[in-house]
């Protein structure tokens, strides 16, 4: 099992396109219009993203943004037995929003996920791209380095969390990865953090800790539950985060006081970075972590501001290093503390 690709629903389909083509150096590859909906797909890598935008009010991107903002409305996991996870569907009474179909010897189905999130499942009969890429489609923007989708962050309301995590078990098999509480001056969150059985699919789970948490603001402002970031691997994130920069993309601003505590943490676990590329991360402002007990396998991540209509959405970049796994409480400390300090944003569309 694996993310196969996920579907952003926008107002304008061509200008959210346009954005990461010219900003994340994604290429476009197939666009598609039926009565209701325009869409774009564009890729990245091994990173495919759907984006669709409503043609008229039958839409159904057009019922989403009714009750949502802009955001992610599908996770589409490929699949090895597709018919068999319908079957549990069933028997959880999970509901089946487009039934079994077979196309082109690719077998795909949608279900509800949960509140408004919804999964495309794709089973392929033969090792096939996602997407047959015609050449002539593609642009000359720069390509960035990236890799994949490393994991997506869902949010839920306060209380919800136990249930949330319970839904993807039973429906997917998914397994409890790390748990984690984030608490700051001002606010809070729980986070469980899901792995599928093959270890491809990352999917974290985060749910308000205090009546005032940044989570509890999303829920707010999305109207609901839903998809808050996801991250894009990169082999090389300093390379990759300095394009991005050069290419417009801002990032939450990082204290230089995290710098100098780093340091003194780097000293106190003996983990050996040169004067050179500590100094490369402190100027692209990215974080770095690791556990003590694996110290040199380490975690980079940086995030963006958000890029849709309203503060709700976000990208992560991240490398692991030496197979560097879970995620790094410090990291996501610093990230809790960082989106406080920003919490007013201006669109990046």
């Amino acid at each position: 099992m694996k993310i196969d690709r996920v579907c952003f629903y926008v107002v304008d389909a061509a200008k959210t396109s346009n954005w990461l083509i010219h900003h994340l150096g994604f290429q476009l590859i197939k666009t598609y219009q039926d009565n209701h909906t325009y869409t774009q797909t564009v890729a990245n890598g091994g990173v495919y993203f759907v984006i669709a935008s409503p043609l008229d009010s039958c839409s159904p991107v057009a019922h989403y943004l009714d009750s949502h903002p802009e955001g992610i409305g599908d996770v589409t996991f490929c699949v090895s037995d597709l018919q068999s996870i319908l079957n549990r569907a069933a028997e959880l009474g999970v509901k089946i929003l487009q039934p079994l179909h077979i196309q082109d010897k690719i077998k795909y189905a949608r279900i509800a996920g949960w509140d408004s999130l919804e999964h495309t499942l794709i089973e392929y009969s033969t090792d096939i791209s996602q997407v047959s890429i015609d050449a002539g489609e593609l642009n000359n923007q720069p390509k960035l380095a990236l890799m994949g989708i490393d994991h997506i962050v869902l949010n839920v309301a306060k209380g919800k969390i136990h249930q949330a995590v319970a839904y993807y078990q039973a429906l997917f098999d998914f397994e409890i990865q790390q748990t984690f509480k984030i608490q700051t001056p001002k606010s809070g969150l729980y986070s469980e953090a899901l792995i599928d059985r093959t270890g491809q699919i990352q999917f974290n789970i985060n749910e308000p800790a205090t009546p005032n948490s940044q989570i509890q603001e999303f829920i707010e402002i999305n109207h609901g539950a839903g998809i808050q970031h996801l991250a894009l691997t990169s082999h090389n994130i300093v390379e990759t985060v300095s394009q991005m920069r050069s290419l417009g993309v801002e990032f939450l601003s990082v204290p230089s006081a995290y710098y100098t505590n780093l340091q003194q943490k780097l000293k106190r676990d003996s983990i050996s970075i040169s004067d050179s590329e500590f100094q490369k991360i402190a100027q692209q402002g990215i974080l770095l972590d690791w556990y003590q007990h694996q110290p040199q396998s380490l975690l980079k991540q940086i995030f963006t501001k958000p890029i849709l209509e309203q503060p709700t959405f976000f990208l992560e970049i991240i490398e692991r290093i030496n197979n560097a796994q879970g995620f790094g409480e410090g990291n996501f400390q610093a990230l809790f503390e960082a989106v406080e300090r920003n919490s007013v944003f201006q669109p990046e569309i």
